[in-house]
C-alpha cells in the first residue's frame, strides 16, 4: 500500500492536456509533481517530522499532508511549506536511513513546485 503526493495545479493541467500521457510532460514543464511513498514510510516521515518541528507544526497540517488511507488536500500557504521543509531538510540531513532521506528530499522538490505554482498538495493513500 502506498501514499501519493500530487501537485493540484498539476494534476489540474493534466487532465487538460490529455491525463494518460501527460506525466512526462508534466515532468518536463513543472518538475516532481508527483510522489510515492509506503505507509510505513509515510508513517516515519510524519513522526520525525512532528518531532522536529514541536510545537511550530500544526497537526491538522501535518494530518492533512502525511494523510494515510483518507485522501485529503493541504491548501497553498507559505508558511506552512516552510516549515514542511525546514523539517524535511533536516531529515535529508541528518536521517541515518536512505529511504527516509530520499522521500524526504522528493518531497521538499515536490513542495517548491506547489509553492512556485501556488497550488495545494493533495495526498492519497
Amino acid at each position: 500500500m502506498t501514499v501519493v503526493w500530487i501537485v493540484k495545479a498539476v494534476k489540474k493541467w493534466c487532465e487538460e492536456h490529455g491525463d494518460l500521457d501527460c506525466y512526462d510532460e508534466a515532468s518536463r514543464r513543472f518538475g516532481r509533481w508527483i510522489h510515492s511513498a509506503s505507509y510505513g514510510s509515510c508513517f516515519e516521515l510524519s513522526e520525525r517530522v512532528e518531532k522536529y518541528l514541536g510545537p511550530r507544526g500544526d497537526p491538522i497540517v501535518l494530518l492533512k499532508f502525511f494523510c494515510g488511507a483518507i485522501e485529503t488536500e493541504l491548501e497553498y500557504d507559505e508558511q506552512t511549506y516552510r516549515l514542511l521543509k525546514d523539517a524535511l531538510r533536516h531529515l535529508a540531513e541528518t536521517s541515518e536511513e536512505t529511504i527516509i532521506r530520499s522521500h524526504a528530499k522528493a518531497l521538499i522538490e515536490l513542495i517548491t513546485v506547489a509553492e512556485s505554482l501556488k497550488s495545494g498538495i493533495m495526498c492519497s493513500g
